[in-house]
């Protein structure tokens, strides 16, 4: 088995066990150990290997493990899920997707990979609100939603250089504002005493938007961004 697969496998017992015995050290070190994967796959393509179904699994087991802990989340639920997710990943092939040279920027890698980490972080906070009471997601969220902010600020300027257009009119593109302007108000309502009792029903529901804009909008209306 490849060095790699051994690693992801190290970092889901390593997660499960800090699920079972409750140890944040155990689910940090798991994250960690996911976060070195990572670093060395971008090392050996030359790029963020963020294009394939294990490397972004992964990445969104690392980013869910942090954000449990971040919010205080039942260590049980933080661990098995992420471990659980790692354990998914191992039954996917680890071959990196090559991507055309033309869109291989510094600017395409920041605008997709910060939205690829809020996209897990909203994932996350979505889980979490839903099995964890007691959970506290306003510090992970407010990431997300600064995250997303930034993915949307350097998406308008690679496109402004790439093809003179600072917003297209492209199905992910329109989708995405409207969720950014959801994002916006489900962080207003973390904040709003009126609206507090609501804000745990509000960050399940851009949960479940979140899984529509990163699997349903290119498949459902294509565009630019299908790549």
């Amino acid at each position: 088995m490849e060095a790699v697969k051994v690693a992801t496998g190290v970092a889901a017992l390593l997660s499960l066990a800090g699920g079972v015995l409750k140890k944040r050290e155990l689910i940090g070190l798991s994250a960690l150990t996911v976060l070195g994967v990572l670093i060395y796959r971008t090392k050996q393509f030359g790029y963020p290997p963020i294009f394939d179904g294990f490397d972004t699994i992964v990445l969104f087991s690392a980013v869910f493990g942090v954000t449990a802990l971040l919010s205080k989340a039942d260590l049980r639920l933080a661990g098995v899920v992420a471990g659980a997710l790692l354990g998914g990943a191992l039954l996917l092939p680890s071959e990196v997707k090559s991507i055309p040279p033309i869109i291989r920027t510094p600017l395409f890698f920041v605008h997709v990979g910060s939205a690829l980490i809020s996209y897990a972080v909203f994932l996350s906070c979505s889980v979490i609100a839903v099995f964890s009471k007691r959970a506290e997601v306003i510090r992970p969220f407010r990431w997300g939603f600064f995250l997303f902010t930034v993915s949307l600020f350097f998406g308008a300027l690679w496109a402004f250089l790439a093809w003179g257009e600072v917003f297209m009119l492209d199905p992910k593109s329109i989708f995405s504002v409207g969720f950014w302007l959801f994002s916006a108000f489900v962080f207003h309502t973390l904040y709003d005493e009126k609206l507090k009792n609501y804000s745990r029903l509000m960050v399940v529901l851009n949960g479940l938007m979140v899984l529509f804009l990163f699997l349903g909008v290119n498949f459902l209306f294509g565009g630019t961004h299908e790549f």
